[in-house]
């Protein structure tokens, strides 16, 4: 099976219904995923998956809510067999972060590795790429590329870009990542088969836990309607496919009624589970 699946859309205010950040890819007999929100190996035991069957990590970006549930990927993978290393891919300072995050439970692992006796200890060991946009990952007919996106103050950031083939023919699907309205993105994504695209629709304030300058700044480096209908527009793409909501609860009728002033191609709200076979 070829699909492409949004296991969680939400961003980092919790939702039952929206968990965070993560992209599933299965082609060719193999399973990327890109970002690991929270919830995303309850997702895939939803799919049916198990944390092992994933083949490869990528991360777009090293804010908490796309990287949050790496170590549960991780270690859930080791309990459910994976007989291999585990592996990323992602953008300088993730070594750094998984190499803490293993430290802080290295007592808690040992002790469970001596006294549970796995056979698979193999499934522990990792490797881990720091990559820049000159890096390209090839496997089986199918290429994953980085480009820059602007989520400034945040740098490195990045999306992705998935060239394959399918019986021969060739398609391609961009997945954004957090970003404002970019024209490195616009152009990665020129004739694109499907636009994975964050979506920021408004924040209302709240002065116990935000400030004006808070919405201000949240807003500047996430895409609006309007930005995200004018980038599959100019980027000619075939489908639009929507995640990474802000919030997670909104007008979904509005929304859709915003974009399609910008853009006349195929639109998807998209909610987790969101499946598209390619």
């Amino acid at each position: 099976m070829n699909r492409l699946v949004l296991l969680g859309t939400g961003c980092p205010a919790p939702s039952h219904k929206r968990f965070g950040p993560s992209t599933l890819l299965e082609i060719n007999g193999e399973r990327y995923l890109f970002d690991t929100g929270s919830g995303v190996t309850q997702r895939l035991d939803e799919l049916g998956l198990k944390s092992s069957d994933i083949d490869l990590v990528f991360i777009t970006h090293m804010h908490s809510d796309h990287i949050v549930d790496l170590y549960q990927l991780y270690i859930s993978g080791w309990h459910q067999g994976r007989n291999k290393p585990f592996k990323i891919i992602g953008p300088v300072g993730i070594k750094h972060f998984f190499n803490k995050q293993l430290e802080s439970y290295f007592d808690e692992l040992k002790l469970r590795k001596e006294y549970e006796m796995r056979p698979n200890e193999v499934g522990l060991d990792y490797e881990i790429i720091e990559i820049d946009d000159d890096f390209k990952f090839d496997n089986k007919n199918l290429s994953i590329k980085p480009f820059y996106v602007d989520h400034a103050p945040v740098n490195p950031a990045y999306g992705f870009k998935i060239n394959f083939k399918i019986n021969k023919t060739e398609k391609s699907i961009v997945i954004s990542g957090d970003t404002k309205k970019s024209k490195n993105l616009i152009k990665e994504a020129l004739n694109s088969d499907i636009l994975v695209h964050e979506l920021f629709i408004d924040l209302e304030m709240d002065e116990k836990r935000m400030t004006l300058e808070t919405v201000k700044n949240v807003s500047k480096y996430h895409t609006a309607p309007k930005d995200v209908g004018d980038i599959a527009s100019q980027s000619n793409t075939k489908n639009l496919v929507l995640t990474h909501f802000v919030p997670p609860d909104f007008d979904e009728e509005k929304v859709l009624s915003e974009i399609k002033q910008y853009y006349e191609g195929n639109i998807y709200i998209g909610y987790d589970l969101f499946t598209i076979e390619i």
